[in-house]
Parts: C-alpha cells; structure tokens; sequence
C-alpha cells in the first residue's frame, strides 16, 4: 500500500513538472507584433520540438509564398503566393556557413544575409531583415560560433554550398492579428506539395 502510495506521488510529481513546462512556454508566446515578434513565437515553439535537439545553429526564413508544388514530369517546383492575413516562418539547421559577397559589408542592406539574430538556451537563430543593416554586432555573433567564411573566394569560384534537399525543419503560420493563432507543418524536403494548413485569422 506505501509503494502505491509513493508511484501516485511520483506521477503527481512527474504531471505537475510537465504542465509547468508547458505554462511557462506557452507564457512567452505573444499575441501582438511585427514579424519579428513573429520570428520568437516560432522560436520559442521550435525549441520544444525534437529538431531543435539536432544541432546549435538555427537558420529562420520569413517566407513570401504559403506553398511549393513540385512538378515531377518537368522537374520545376512552383511557388504559391501568400496571402495579406498571415506571416509564414521556417526554422531549420542550418547546414551552411554564411559566404560574404563583396558588397556585403557593414552598414549596408541585403534581402538575403543575416541581419537579426537571438540565442536561446545556448543555440543561435539568424534572419534576414531587409530593413536592417548588416552590424558588426551579428558579424561577431557569426564569427563566435564559427558559421561565416569570409575567405572562401581564395579557393573557390562559388561559395560551397551543402545542397541538402533533404533538410528537416518546421513551417509556422501565424495569422498577423493574432500572433497567438498559429499552425505549423513539418518540412522535410522540397519533393512533397505542402498545402497552407487551414487558419481562421478573425
């Protein structure tokens, strides 16, 4: 009776730990904001997911289409334009460094090279925010954790990407008026027609 007695406290215990977890997760998820606010929403789910477990640095793409359509018989994939009503955000590992261009230098503009960076629980996340400039504080960040190449033109023509078709990450859709009201989509290659999971912004 007292060993049934202490596993039924035990379990308490366990369920208990696994709601505060939870709580305090789902605490930090705002409802209101720009896509940045956007951008930590899908980190801070992220980090609850078994992907965030399988590496340390973690690239964020805002996305302008809410699908891809692969086309087998001409082998061109078709991108689905997005809608005004919802943010569209991927987080996945990032298997590249990032490769300087000559014009990519402090104080400039870029639709592509990081400009907005966060570190949560030890791991990097980087976006591009085309209306920031390039900072010596994200250069610095970059070159901390070893992920920027700026000698790679003394070797190579191109910089030398991983093209990995089969890269796992994670899809959020955030309705724009409601930060709070999201869906998200596991990705793990391009070869599959991903569909914009149904959201009712109000």
């Amino acid at each position: 009776m007292e060993k049934m007695k202490k596993y039924k406290i035990l379990f308490f215990l366990i369920i208990t730990l696994l709601l505060n977890n939870c709580s305090t997760w789902k605490g930090s998820i705002v409802s209101s904001g720009s896509i940045n606010e956007a951008v930590n929403n899908a980190i801070t789910d992220f980090l609850t997911t078994k992907l965030s477990k399988k590496g340390t640095i973690f690239g964020v793409l805002i996305s302008d289409y809410v699908g891809v359509k692969y086309n087998q018989e001409n082998n061109t994939v078709i991108y689905i334009p997005k809608n005004d009503y919802i943010f569209i955000i991927s987080v996945g590992k990032s298997d590249n460094k990032i490769y300087p261009r000559e014009e990519n230098k402090i104080g400039t503009y870029d639709n592509v090279f990081p400009t907005m960076y966060t570190i949560r629980d030890e791991k990097l996340f980087y976006w591009s925010d085309s209306t920031q400039v390039i900072s010596k504080e994200i250069i610095s960040v970059l070159e901390k954790y070893n992920h920027i190449d700026f000698e790679w033109h003394k070797e190579y023509d191109l910089p030398p990407l991983i093209i990995n078709d089969g890269g796992e990450g994670i899809v959020y859709y955030f309705c724009k008026n409601d930060l709070s009201n999201y869906k998200k989509k596991r990705a793990d290659t391009l070869r599959r027609h991903y569909r914009t999971p149904k959201l009712k912004c109000k």
